[in-house]
């Protein structure tokens, strides 16, 4: 009896043994089946909160805010509209008398300034220099007058960009400010006029690193129909 009760004891102990041994090894296959997607899981976090150190988007807290640039460009939507129309009426009363006119245009020189706000807008200001020279020969090809307009204009300038890559910069941009016609006449002491002066950047690119860049633009105004130039970041 004694041996029979020994045995159950054993048998039951055993039993018992068996069912922990089958829990724990169904826990651990479990444990190992799901251990693949934890770790995929873990990892879709860690890209989602982790920046994209290969992205081209340009971050302006990691460049220069302060930008110059120079730039040159063929006559302005206004003052040549002025100009021209200036030398098509003394053109007609010249020809008229007789005499001739060659008119030149010097060009459009612009100096701007902006500071990065945000990466898309940018305030500063730029001034631009228009100039032209008339020169009138009679018909004996000597010169009866000869003088020079120039216009100055300083603006007040605000640009917005709409694609920031690391190197490469699409934008517009508004001025506002006071422009000054200058008139040197041969046969005068010159006069001098003031006006508001006003530009609309139809679009602008602008190509380069964090400290060195060209620039194309389109204007509508005083500063150049179409002009290029070079700038520097600090």
């Amino acid at each position: 009896m004694e041996r029979f009760l020994k045995i159950g004891v054993e048998t039951k102990l055993g039993g018992t043994d068996m069912k922990t041994k089958a829990i724990a090894i169904a826990f651990a296959i479990i444990a190992l089946t799901s251990l693949p997607f934890a770790m995929n899981g873990q990892e879709n976090e860690t890209y989602l909160t982790e920046p994209d150190t290969n992205t081209s988007t340009y971050d302006y807290k990691d460049a220069p805010r302060n930008e110059i640039s120079a730039s040159i460009g063929v006559v302005s939507a206004f003052g040549g509209v002025f100009d021209f129309f200036k030398v098509l009426i003394e053109g007609v009363g010249n020809g008229i008398a007789g005499n001739k006119t060659d008119t030149k245009f010097i060009g459009t020189y612009g100096l701007d300034y902006y500071y990065q706000v945000n990466k898309w807008f940018r305030p500063g200001a730029k001034v631009v220099y228009e100039g032209l020279t008339t020169t009138i020969r009679d018909s004996t090809n000597a010169i009866v007058n000869h003088y020079n307009t120039s216009t100055l204009s300083v603006m007040a300038s605000s640009q917005f960009s709409y694609l920031n890559k690391k190197h490469v910069k699409l934008y517009s941009g508004i001025d506002l400010g006071i422009g000054t016609i200058f008139d040197d006449n041969k046969k005068g002491s010159g006069t001098t006029s003031t006006f508001c002066a006003f530009n609309v950047t139809v679009i602008g690119i602008r190509v380069g690193n964090d400290n060195i860049f060209g620039l194309v633009e389109t204007n509508i105004g005083m500063d150049a129909l179409i002009k290029a130039g070079f700038g520097a970041r600090f």
